[in-house]
C-alpha cells in the first residue's frame, strides 16, 4: 500500500512539474518548479540510465518499460521489485 501511495504522489509531483511549462505559475513559483522538473529529470534519469546499462538483452525484452517505470516513479519502482520478490 506504501508503494502504491508513493506512485500516485510521484505522479502528481511530475503533473505538477509539468503543468508548469504549460501554464507557468507566478514568478517565485515556476522558477521552483523549472529547479524541481530539472533536478526530478536528472536524478530519475541517472536511474534509469544505470538500470539500462547493466540490463542484459533477454532482460531488455522481457521487461520494455522497466526503465520508463523507474523513470517515472523512482526509488518506489525499485521498492516494488523488492516485495514481488
Amino acid at each position: 500500500m506504501f508503494i502504491f501511495i508513493g506512485k500516485v504522489l510521484y505522479s502528481l509531483v511530475w503533473l505538477f512539474l509539468v503543468f508548469n511549462l504549460i501554464y507557468p505559475y507566478p514568478h517565485p513559483a515556476n522558477v521552483v518548479a523549472n529547479i524541481g522538473l530539472i533536478a526530478f529529470i536528472v536524478t530519475h534519469g541517472l536511474q534509469a540510465w544505470m538500470l539500462h546499462s547493466t540490463m542484459t538483452n533477454q532482460e531488455k525484452q522481457q521487461d520494455k518499460f522497466k526503465v520508463l517505470r523507474l523513470f517515472l516513479f523512482g526509488v518506489f519502482e525499485s521498492l516494488s521489485w523488492k516485495d514481488k520478490k
